[in-house]
């Protein structure tokens, strides 16, 4: 089987991913059942992806789509976000600052060194334009995913938790 390409993609193309997006977007339900009663439909979630990747891309004129290529397909993805820091006060961060908003791949195509690929694709780029520091945000369930950004070198820096206001127990 040939290696994937790793392709830009531009902003024309991006409704192309929705297979990937979909996959992930399972994927996240399936690691996360305690907040099932709480996520968006598919298809307002997917809406609702499309129009703020569009607007990043829009405002965000450094940020940047790849995607692994077999074929006719797209086998995964990586939406970074390179934007102006916004980063904890008490901590340097590199100005512009990027953000792996998606690393998505296709679950027949996971364990083949895709996400990886498109991880060394993600870092040229971001060292062709300056950038040193990129933050990464991970379903706290998806140890996969953890693992994979650890052995890259990514620490683990903030927790977030989501709480119903006046819900005491209740996510």
């Amino acid at each position: 089987m040939p290696e994937p390409e790793i392709v830009t993609v531009p902003p024309a193309r991006l409704d192309e991913l929705e297979p990937v997006w979909r996959s992930l977007y399972e994927h996240h339900l399936a690691l996360t059942p305690h907040l099932r009663e709480r996520s968006r439909g598919i298809e307002e979630a997917w809406r609702a992806r499309r129009q703020a990747e569009r607007e990043w891309l829009a405002r965000e004129p450094l940020s940047f789509v790849l995607a692994a290529e077999r074929g006719e397909g797209y086998l995964g993805y990586a939406f970074v976000r390179v934007r102006p820091t916004e980063f904890a006060t008490s901590w340097s961060a590199s100005d512009p600052l990027a953000e792996l908003s998606i690393l998505a791949v296709l679950p027949q195509a996971r364990g083949q060194g895709i996400g990886s690929a498109l991880l060394d694709a993600v870092e040229a780029r971001l060292r062709e334009l300056g950038v040193e520091d990129m933050v990464i945000s991970v379903v706290t369930t998806n140890v996969d995913a953890m693992r994979l950004y650890e052995r890259r070198g990514a620490v683990q820096f903030v927790t977030e938790l989501v709480q119903r206001v006046g819900g005491h127990g209740a996510v």
